[in-house]
């Protein structure tokens, strides 16, 4: 009893809720912040399907039932919306000496609960910030040479240039061609910021073929560039959708070009119920420190572009149900993978 009330004193003030749980998922010792984030009162030996919302006290009960030596002393965490606020749970088996709580019931396994709300608001706050500048920065880059060209043609009308019509030409293509731009970039934007549920749904689709006609543009730009297609042979059904795969490939092909590769491997491979497209390339590689960033939507390693491809092609991957890892080393290439579901 008396360490009992010792734990009771210790996790009293703790913002953590915590509670332990019994063999059975009843609740023993509730911290008052465990009280509070599940919105109701735990007294010793409340079953925790009656205190807590269904998708937790499943997460327990699988918890409970694995194999205690399998996983003594494992944790398992896991995010969860309850009432409205954003939480992460953790679940920690009790191991060595049998415990047990006010009511004599074997304690198996510690649950705590963070209130993530306020933090993640403020990743969001922080990132779209992000997001602005960027934005301001992109959108400046184009205004600088329209400015330029309307000045340009203001001085030679004023002046009188007898070759008044060739810089009329000359400044007009150019005023249009970053008009064009700000358009790229405002719909770049625009897309970045399209909610999941507002996009178009997968549907099947012959990722072979579209691996194909994207290889064949790529081998008829400049630069030299080996290009190998492997595996793309017969059909390869997949969930996605047309234009916004080619995007995605030729987002991540073009990117091994800018990276100064000689050779790009595209593969295609069919495994577990999965249609895979690796994209190889021996160019100058991404540092371990900058990696885990490159899909950030304010991200690049270029000093050109909007670093939103990789976070829009990521975001069209996972909208299609699939998703996008990279592998990479400085001085050994780097390798991407869309993982899409087979259909």
């Amino acid at each position: 009893e008396a360490a009992r009330l010792r734990t009771a004193a210790v996790l009293r003030d703790v913002a953590s809720g915590a509670e332990a749980v019994a063999a059975d998922a009843r609740v023993a010792t509730p911290n008052p912040s465990a009280e509070a984030l599940l919105e109701r009162a735990l007294p010793p030996g409340t079953a925790l399907d009656d205190a807590a919302p269904p998708t937790l006290a499943a997460r327990v009960h699988a918890f409970l039932a694995a194999d205690p030596r399998l996983a003594d002393g494992a944790d398992e965490a896991f995010d969860l919306e309850l009432h409205g606020r954003q939480l992460r749970a953790r679940l920690t088996r009790l191991g060595g000496a049998e415990r047990r709580d006010a009511v004599g019931a074997a304690i198996a396994a510690v649950l705590t609960l963070d209130d993530l709300t306020e933090l993640t608001r403020a990743q969001r706050v922080l990132a779209w910030g992000e997001m602005a500048r960027q934005v301001a920065h992109e959108i400046k880059n184009p205004l600088t040479p329209i400015r330029l060209g309307v000045q340009h043609l203001r001085r030679a009308y004023r002046d009188g240039r007898g070759d008044f019509d060739a810089i009329l030409e000359r400044n007009v293509d150019r005023v249009l061609g970053e008009i064009d731009r700000l358009d790229e970039i405002a719909r770049t934007f625009s897309r970045y910021g399209t909610a999941p549920e507002h996009r178009a749904p997968a549907e099947p689709l012959d990722v072979a073929a579209v691996a194909r006609d994207v290889v064949a543009l790529e081998r008829l730009g400049q630069g030299g560039v080996a290009w190998e297609l492997v595996g793309a042979d017969d059909p390869a059904p997949a969930m996605a959708r047309d234009g916004e795969l080619r995007e995605v490939l030729l987002n991540l092909l073009e990117n091994a070009r800018l990276a100064h590769a000689r050779r790009v491997r595209l593969t295609l491979a069919r495994h577990d119920g999965q249609v895979a497209l690796q994209v190889d390339d021996d160019g100058h590689g991404i540092p371990a420190d900058v990696l885990p960033r490159i899909f950030e939507p304010h991200f690049s390693t270029r000093t050109s572009g909007s670093g939103l491809g990789l976070a829009i092609s990521r975001r069209l991957v996972e909208a299609w149900g699939g998703t996008v890892t990279a592998r990479s080393a400085p001085g050994e290439g780097t390798t991407m993978v869309v993982a899409l579901r087979a259909a």
